[in-house]
């Protein structure tokens, strides 16, 4: 979103704003730029905020697209001590009106282009570009309908004449509404309080010209694990030449230590016998 003192505005799709690129101010002119990432056949809508809560005059955002002027719409003074909620202080320009009771919405389209010579300089220098001048007003009353011209398909330009740009603004199919009137206004000042320009290109455009980052690319594939490292067993002298470690050790003195006692059990066994088979000898010599 951009932002010049109190004043706040975005191009806003699917209900989101959209991300405002390489964003520049000019103070002289009350003007701030940036790039945005359009995408053919999708609606957009123009919003701003002023958050000066105590703002007691009306103001009207005027929307120009591609260098047409689009509409306006009106955001009426707050009154004293009147809460400021979103509602009366946000505006948002989404149609064009067609009739009293008909719009279309904005979309981003696909530039038309043709090889007749008729349009050669049908291209306009604002190609490309939604602007936004926001300006203090008085209302001075209300009247008739009066019918904007919108081309029944995307801009046609001659193909020698594309610019940079392959979209263009376009509208989408009708919309019946309920017949609207026209508040008429006169501006105060000779200068915009403010203007917003959102210069549009495909996403791949904006990457391919350095204005936007290259999107991170995925890695395809199985995820391979990090290498463990294992630490290599510290081996002990046991004083035999032998290197072993601890466990090892133990488990083998143990092992020797059992057999001692196997040994210490067979010899005893053994001399017991030999006694016994003495004593019954001399039984029998008697």
């Amino acid at each position: 979103m951009l932002s010049y003192g109190t004043l706040r505005a975005c191009i806003r799709v699917d209900g989101q704003a959209l991300e405002s690129y390489g964003i520049e101010m000019f103070p002289e002119e009350n003007k701030v730029t940036c790039w945005i990432a359009s995408e053919a056949g999708k609606t957009f809508s123009v919003v701003w905020q002023d958050i000066n809560h105590a703002r007691q005059y009306h103001q009207t955002g005027d929307v120009t697209l591609d260098g047409v002027h689009g509409g306006g719409q009106l955001m009426r003074a707050l009154s004293f001590n009147e809460p400021p909620t979103y509602q009366r202080c946000t505006a948002e320009f989404k149609y064009v009106n067609t009739s009293m009771n008909s719009v279309r919405p904005l979309t981003f389209s696909r530039l038309q282009l043709t090889d007749e010579d008729q349009h050669m300089n049908s291209a306009h220098a604002e190609l490309g570009e939604i602007s936004l001048a926001i300006w203090p007003v008085n209302v001075i009353g209300m009247g008739g309908y009066q019918k904007k011209l919108v081309p029944a398909k995307g801009t046609m330009v001659h193909e020698r004449s594309k610019k940079a740009s392959s979209h263009c603004v376009g509208f989408g199919e009708e919309i019946r509404v309920q017949p609207q009137q026209v508040t008429h206004v006169a501006r105060i000042g000779t200068t915009p309080m403010t203007t917003f320009v959102f210069r549009y290109r495909p996403l791949d455009r904006l990457v391919a010209d350095g204005i936007v980052p290259p999107p991170m690319q995925p890695l395809w594939g199985t995820k391979r694990e990090a290498p463990v490292d294992v630490p290599e067993p510290e081996y002990h002298n046991n004083g035999t030449g032998l290197d072993a470690d601890d466990e090892t050790l133990r488990e083998l003195n143990a092992l020797k230590a059992q057999v001692r006692r196997l040994e210490e059990r067979i010899s005893t066994t053994h001399s017991v016998k030999k006694v016994k088979i003495e004593s019954s000898g001399a039984m029998r010599n008697q």
